[in-house]
């Protein structure tokens, strides 16, 4: 009987060992952080603080849960994909977003790719699924913050370093134009062409170059492969506009949630140079840090709420009560969610497919 594969397997004493890891890095973050901006005065932002904030915080999280669900299962499902219902979906998701505490080393882009694969997608289908998805939910946020240089530089909206604002002005262009030459149809269907043999790496040295060019040119066509998806979603948008139109609320959620925090401890800033600050401190994101960029992302959110004029004080108490709403929240709803694991292993399969 051949052997059926990928599982998603959990490993209780590893999900514990990244939360510890997490706490250690977030409470030497904050730590070190709150001697420059001054215990005393977060004491007093903390004891003035409007409470109320913190439900309106958590009602914008939700509903970048829900945009997230409804753009994952848009892609998953394009052009001849798997139709995940909605409930298959959000387990998916909920598993991603607290991927570490189910004693998962990949983070969210692996439990995607386990979905996909345990629904029937071949390999590198799956690998390029994936990165479509990755890419369309990072470019959106990398033209929104392009949107709001723009409207800074501009005078709308005060605060924003100029380097902030031309960083994202001259950087995401290039990407989209790069991303459109990649894509061009012709272009791609080069590119995308694995390699014919697949090469196996044998104890010979001088074979090595020959398999290590294989396997590069591999993940070079996938991520194209990658690339072409995303053209494709956003070029047929009568047909798949809830992946882009999903991210958006996504976004739009997790911004809100910022704001809340902000707002709960007085600080009032423009929309165009929050985007802007939340922006450029979650790029620490899309680097493969330890435990969901714990300490790293608190860090890098405060001081780029400084650059944008928010006091440091409440730029750290803002920043750890949105790290509570977008980190431990979803890991609590990640672990309540661990039974659903096997479930899905055995519902997976049977997935039906999209007509392409």
């Amino acid at each position: 009987m051949a052997e059926r594969e990928p599982v998603f397997r959990i490993s209780p004493k590893k999900a514990v060992l990244w939360g510890i890891v997490g706490m250690i890095l977030i409470v030497g973050a904050v730590a070190g952080i709150g001697q420059l901006a001054d215990y005393h005065k977060m004491l007093r932002a903390l004891e003035n603080a409007h409470k109320g904030w913190f439900a309106l915080g958590l009602a914008g999280e939700i509903a970048a849960y829900v945009g997230y669900v409804v753009a994952y299962r848009d892609v998953a499902r394009a052009f001849g994909g798997p139709r995940f219902d909605y409930w298959t979906s959000t387990r998916v998701v909920i598993m991603g977003f607290g991927a570490f505490i189910a004693g998962s080393s990949f983070g969210t882009l692996g439990v995607d790719y386990w979905a996909l694969s345990r629904a029937g997608e071949k390999p590198h289908q799956a690998v390029r699924r994936v990165l479509a998805l990755n890419t369309l939910e990072w470019g959106i946020l990398a033209v929104l913050a392009m949107l709001a240089g723009a409207l800074t530089l501009a005078g709308w909206g005060e605060g924003a370093p100029d380097g902030m604002e031309i960083g994202w002005l001259a950087t995401v262009p290039l990407c989209i134009v790069a991303a459109v030459w990649v894509s061009q149809p012709d272009r791609a269907e080069r590119l995308v062409a694995l390699p014919r043999e697949r090469g196996v790496l044998r104890r010979d040295p001088r074979t090595w170059p020959g398999w290590f060019w294989r396997v590069f040119r591999a993940a070079f066509a996938d991520a194209i492969g990658g690339v072409v998806l995303v053209r494709r979603l956003v070029t047929h948008p009568h047909e798949h506009g809830a992946a882009v139109s999903g991210f958006l609320i996504f976004w739009a959620g997790d911004i809100f949630t910022m704001w809340t925090a902000l707002m709960a401890f007085h600080i009032h800033v423009a929309l165009a140079p929050l985007v802007l600050a939340y922006t450029t401190a979650y790029v620490v994101t899309s680097l493969p840090l330890p435990a969901g960029g714990s300490g790293g992302v608190e860090a890098g959110l405060a001081f780029t709420l400084t650059a944008v004029g928010v006091p440091l004080a409440p730029a750290l108490l803002a920043t750890l009560v949105y790290r509570f709403y977008t980190l431990w929240l979803p890991i609590l709803i990640a672990a309540i969610f661990l039974p659903q694991v096997p479930k899905l292993n055995e519902e997976l399969p049977q997935t039906k497919y999209e007509y392409a």
